[in-house]
């Protein structure tokens, strides 16, 4: 069942939540459906896909005719955040949607490109080959899948276009392995950035990324909550299984691994701890859901996502939290499923990951929008 004309978003939200979290009764005081069957209909229950797209993705600094580095127009708070022209050069946006009017701002960004295998990505829709036409000054033809977190979002229209500044992140530059100062060079680039997208008329601001994106979307949340000016406005955080490295205490993570509790057998997913309320003291509009897998990103290297926890010190094995500003779900699914449902894992289990991942996020952002 997809979203027809005919079934507002709240409702077909309602019933979303109904299936995903509750199941059908069959009468008063009736018994629960069965898993198998509850899990086929929260599959059955997807929110449409979008139109694919194509858009030039811009270098932040650019090599212009005689091999100078340059600041791209509107990217100049990158250079003046003080990270090298040669670390810069390397992030590359879309600004898909850029109007004049700008109630609500979405930025949603891939996690870190190892390499051309595996980068494509289920939140900004790019393909594993999207750098194929980049030159020294932008990449003029990425296309977007219509089935990833922003083209659903972009037609739904939620954040109706016309209204709403659409910016993708196709390479943040953002890597784990940098040192701590390049990466808050980073940060304050992006920060700077986006809060000149800000209008009078500003009253959303929706941030999204997956793995290393998903780090960087929860510290430019971090920056813009601490921000007062910004008091007005409701913050939307989506980490689909955000890493930060847990040896520079990145986000407040530190070497204290709390297992999945759904982890499959013989597996040892799990992720770093981070006390959340002490990195977030300013909660007020805050809205952050992050889905969690745990899988080490690379074998034996301690890469891996983080957790928050509400307790007074690390649980050994987590649960789902939800403290209202904070929402967190344990999946059973591998980094790169949670990063791209629609390329990762096998035919037979794809419904579902998208269920839990993509679609949940929807589920979770529909039910808090004005």
């Amino acid at each position: 069942m997809v979203l027809t004309p005919g079934i507002s978003r709240r409702v077909f939200s309602w019933m979303n939540r109904v299936l995903l979290l509750g199941g059908v009764l069959a009468g008063c005081g009736g018994p629960l459906e069965s898993d198998g069957a509850l899990e086929a209909q929260a599959q059955a229950l997807a929110y449409p896909s979008g139109a694919s797209r194509t858009v030039v993705s811009r270098r932040v600094v650019y090599k212009n005719a005689s091999g100078a580095y340059q600041a791209a127009a509107g990217f100049e708070h990158f250079r003046a955040a003080g990270a090298s022209d040669g670390t810069l050069h390397d992030i590359r946006i879309a600004e898909a949607d850029a109007p004049g009017v700008r109630e609500a701002l979405v930025v949603m960004s891939a996690g870190q490109k190892i390499s051309s295998s595996g980068h494509s990505s289920g939140v900004t829709g790019q393909s594993s080959n999207w750098d194929a036409s980049c030159d020294s000054v932008s990449c003029p033809n990425v296309s977007l899948d219509g089935r990833s977190l922003a083209m659903k979002l972009d037609t739904l229209g939620w954040f109706p276009r016309g209204k709403t500044w659409l910016a993708l992140v196709n390479d943040s530059n953002f890597n784990h392995l940098d040192d701590s100062d390049t990466k808050q060079r980073i940060v304050n680039g992006f920060v700077g950035w986006l809060q000149a997208q800000v209008r009078p008329e500003t009253r959303s601001i929706y941030l999204a990324g997956s793995s290393r994106g998903g780090c960087l979307v929860m510290r430019l949340a971090q920056a813009l909550r601490a921000n007062t000016a910004l008091d007005g406005i409701n913050i939307y955080v989506s980490s689909f299984d955000g890493v930060c490295r847990n040896s520079q205490d990145e986000l407040g993570t530190f070497d204290s691994k709390i297992n999945n509790p759904v982890r499959p057998w013989g597996t040892f997913y799990g992720a770093w701890a981070t006390n959340l309320t002490a990195q977030f003291p300013r909660r007020d509009r805050l809205h952050i859901f992050h889905v969690v897998g745990g899988q080490e990103v690379a074998p034996a290297t301690g890469i891996r996502a983080f957790s928050g926890y509400a307790s007074a010190t690390p649980p050994s094995t987590g649960t789902n939290l939800d403290w209202g500003w904070y929402k967190q779900t344990w999946v059973k699914w591998k980094h790169k499923e949670i990063g791209n449902p629609y390329t990762e894992p096998g035919a037979s289990e794809q419904a579902q990951v998208v269920s839990e991942t993509i679609d949940a996020h929807l589920t979770w952002l529909d039910a808090r929008i004005p």
